[in-house]
């Protein structure tokens, strides 16, 4: 039996470099994708630069898609329709079907902690539109499969 590939979705909120990989640790992720258009935090744990060193050893790949990023000049959805989204989605499609062929979990990560208030919404849409199944995860404990 194929299981569907799926994709989780995280925020790091207000929570503690801890407990954010205690969470990725608890759904067994092997792969963050930095979703954030610019990997900077008030929060230095959570800098792409810091991430890069220590998610690996927590045995978590660390990787930054900036073309799928929010904080554009114009609407998240508007962004969407370019050239330079479709190109950045497609090389973020292939490589959580790359890490879900291998038995890896890839999660997307950006700063706000619901996905309702943060563009991982939209691409959460666009993910399930070509057959990924997208599960966030919200508290320890608590997932929610995708919301429209």
């Amino acid at each position: 039996m194929v299981r569907k590939t799926q994709c989780y979705s995280i925020g790091y909120g207000n929570r503690s470099f801890d407990d954010f990989v205690r969470m990725l640790a608890e759904s067994r992720i092997t792969n963050l994708v930095d979703i954030r258009r610019y990997p900077q935090s008030t929060f230095d744990d959570f800098n792409g630069e810091s991430l890069e060193r220590s998610l690996p050893l927590n045995d978590i790949i660390y990787k930054h898609c900036e073309g799928v990023g929010g904080m554009r000049d114009s609407t998240y959805i508007e962004y969407m329709g370019t050239d330079e989204f479709r190109s950045s989605f497609a090389k973020l499609l292939a490589y959580i079907t790359g890490v879900h062929q291998k038995g890896g979990r890839v999660a997307l990560m950006c700063a706000e902690k619901s996905p309702k208030g943060c563009h991982r919404h939209y691409l959460s849409i666009k993910l399930e539109e070509n057959g990924v199944e997208v599960i966030h995860l919200i508290d320890p404990g608590q997932m929610s499969l995708f919301m429209f």
